[in-house]
Order: structure tokens, then C-alpha cells, then sequence
């Protein structure tokens, strides 16, 4: 039985040892198959820099990497991979930043990087507030004028290298045609683009009321809106932001009286009177905002005219720290004739 079953096996021995290899070979193929072995670029994570620290070039948006693994996981997970940056490493100037690794690697796949570093350059932006000017062009019809113009924000705050800021004194707006204009206006002016390096923080945006009067003389009751609203008594180191910017008022005057006299000789004004604590570092009273009464003030020439009617008459004030004001010192006392809040203000509850 034995030597019938060893003779079975024997016969034909050589075939059945080529037909082995040749499954072997086909099983270890078909393995491989499964198997890629490929070069991809994968994208870099760069950290958010703080303060006034920028990226001063493009860099450099992917690393080459060598992936390898079952071909499925392989081409599915490589667009998940990135090369990630630590902080850390990131210093001003140029400097070879270490890739330290690269996420979204699943089990089972291994990733070779192909570069080690990657050439970072990293520059420190100044900042600079300029104020800015707008310009007009052409004049209104006879027995018309400008009077006056307000705009907001006045001032922008740029970024860039101090060199660069140092060239910036101010921002022009393009002209702004008063051509048969016979009554206020307003226009939205978009900041032009300014030199390569220079940013804009904040909206480019600028609005520009134009006050057109007529140059007639009128006696009797007359309402004259345009009139800015200014601030008595504020602190050196805090910004106020005015939910009004003009009002309006009615008066009566017995003799005739232009528009324009009273438009240059009355003023609006509320008090400004919160203060900046610098030890601790905040602002007093800290309840926001302060309801302010508009207060108007006549110039000696027009003593003579009745304010019937001020609009607004009340308007909110919300206050912020000016950027690089100094701490650790005493405050300045902004006081002033006539500066207080309204009835129920912090100086009357802290008059000491």
C-alpha cells in the first residue's frame, strides 16, 4: 500500500514540482500587486504667527514624501496627509524649519520624507495710524457752497515694514465730484491700494458726508443739520467711538442769518470723561456705553439765536484703549468746564 502510494507521488515528480513553483510564483505576484510604493507632495501646515510677526515670502506649499503600503489604503489616505511645522521652530529671519511630522498616516502605511527641512522667512511688521484726506473735485452751482465734510473712520491703522511705513504720511481718496450738488451728501470711498508690503487693518472703506448750504440769508425759524459732534475732557489714552456723528438743531433768529455762520460758529460737544486706570489696567467707570447729552455752544456772534431743538440730543459713547498707550502711570485728570455725564454719572456717584 505504502510503496503504491510512493510511487503515485513519484510519478510524474517533475511536473508537479514545476506546476508548485509556478503557483508560488503567481501567489507571491499577486501579493505584490496589492502592495505601492509611490512619491506624492504633500501639503505643509504653517502655524498662525502672533503680534506683528509675518510670513515676508510665498513659502514653499508642499514636501515631497515616499508612501508605502497596500495600494487601496495607499491612494484613498494620501489626500488626508500633511507636513506640519512646530511653532516653535519658526524664528524671525530665514532659518530651515524642521519637518517634524506628517499626520493622517493610517496603520500599515510608512511614509518617508524625502526632505527634512523647509526654508522659512519670517519678518517682524510694524504699525502705523494715518489720517485720511479727501479731495474734491469741481465746485456747486451759484449761490451754493461746501461747508464742511466729515468722515469715518478719519484715521486707518496700517501694517508693513517700518520703512515702508515711514514713506506713508496719509491716505488721499479719490476725487469726489461737487458738481451740481445743491444738498448734503454722502459717498462710500473705497481706499486706493497702497504701495506692495503695506496692509490695511480694518475695511477699506471710508464714508464722506459733504455738507452743501445755500448762501442765502434767512431770518425766522430755520433747521441747519451737518454739525460734527466733538468731545470735552477726553482721556489722552483711551479712543472714543460716537454713535452719532453730527446732529442737526432748529433755531430762531430775528435778524437774517446765513447757514453758513451757523455752521461755523456754533459747536456740538458731549463730555468725554472716562479715564484709563493703567495699574489696573482698565477703564473707569466700566459699565459701556455712556449716554451723553449734546451740549451746543454758540460763538459770540450768535448770541442772538434761539436753539429751539437739538437732534439728537442724547447720544452713546463706547471707549477703547489707544494701541501702545504707556501703563504703571497716574492718570492725567481729564476734566473740564461742563464735562460730566448724565444724571446718574460716575462723577456724581464718586465725587471725591
Amino acid at each position: 500500500m505504502l510503496r503504491k502510494l510512493k510511487a503515485n507521488l513519484l510519478r510524474n515528480w517533475k511536473a508537479k514540482l514545476a506546476s508548485l513553483l509556478i503557483a508560488c510564483i503567481f501567489y507571491i505576484n499577486l501579493q505584490n500587486s496589492k502592495i505601492l510604493i509611490k512619491t506624492i507632495n504633500v501639503p505643509i501646515e504653517y502655524p498662525k504667527l502672533s503680534g506683528n510677526l509675518s510670513y515676508s515670502k510665498n513659502p514653499e506649499k508642499t514636501i515631497p514624501v515616499r508612501v508605502e503600503g497596500l495600494k487601496d489604503v495607499v491612494n484613498y489616505y494620501s489626500q488626508f496627509m500633511k507636513a506640519v511645522i512646530d511653532s516653535e521652530d519658526v524664528q524671525i529671519g530665514v532659518t530651515e524649519v524642521p519637518i517634524k511630522k506628517i499626520v493622517g498616516v493610517p496603520s500599515g502605511v510608512k511614509v518617508t520624507k524625502l526632505r527634512k527641512t523647509v526654508p522659512v522667512e519670517i519678518e517682524s511688521r510694524g504699525l502705523k495710524v494715518i489720517p485720511i484726506e479727501a479731495v474734491f473735485e469741481g465746485t456747486p452751482p451759484p449761490n451754493f457752497e461746501k461747508l464742511t465734510q466729515i468722515l469715518s473712520p478719519t484715521k486707518i491703522t496700517i501694517s508693513g515694514k517700518p520703512q515702508d511705513l515711514e514713506r506713508i504720511s496719509k491716505i488721499t481718496l479719490p476725487e469726489i465730484s461737487l458738481i451740481d450738488k445743491k444738498e448734503p451728501f454722502a459717498r462710500t470711498v473705497r481706499i486706493p491700494d497702497l504701495p506692495k508690503g503695506v496692509g490695511i487693518l480694518g475695511s477699506r472703506d471710508v464714508t464722506v458726508n459733504v455738507n452743501i448750504i445755500p448762501l442765502s440769508y434767512k431770518s425766522g425759524e430755520q433747521t441747519v443739520a451737518g454739525i460734527p459732534i466733538t468731545c470735552s475732557g477726553l482721556d489722552a489714552k483711551l479712543e472714543p467711538e460716537l454713535s452719532e456723528e453730527q446732529v442737526a438743531i432748529r433755531y430762531f433768529s430775528v435778524k437774517p442769518i446765513r447757514s453758513a455762520q451757523v455752521l461755523t460758529g456754533i459747536i456740538a460737544q458731549v463730555p468725554c470723561n472716562y479715564i484709563y486706570d493703567p495699574v489696573k489696567d482698565k477703564i473707569i467707570p466700566e459699565l459701556q456705553p455712556q449716554v451723553a447729552k449734546v451740549r451746543i455752544i454758540k460763538n459770540k456772534d450768535l448770541k442772538g439765536i434761539e436753539i429751539l431743538q437739538i437732534n439728537p440730543e442724547k447720544i452713546e459713547i463706547r471707549y477703547k484703549v489707544k494701541e501702545g498707550s504707556p501703563k504703571n502711570e497716574i492718570p492725567s485728570d481729564p476734566g473740564e468746564d461742563g464735562s460730566e455725564l448724565d444724571s446718574d454719572s460716575w462723577l456724581e456717584k464718586n465725587p471725591s
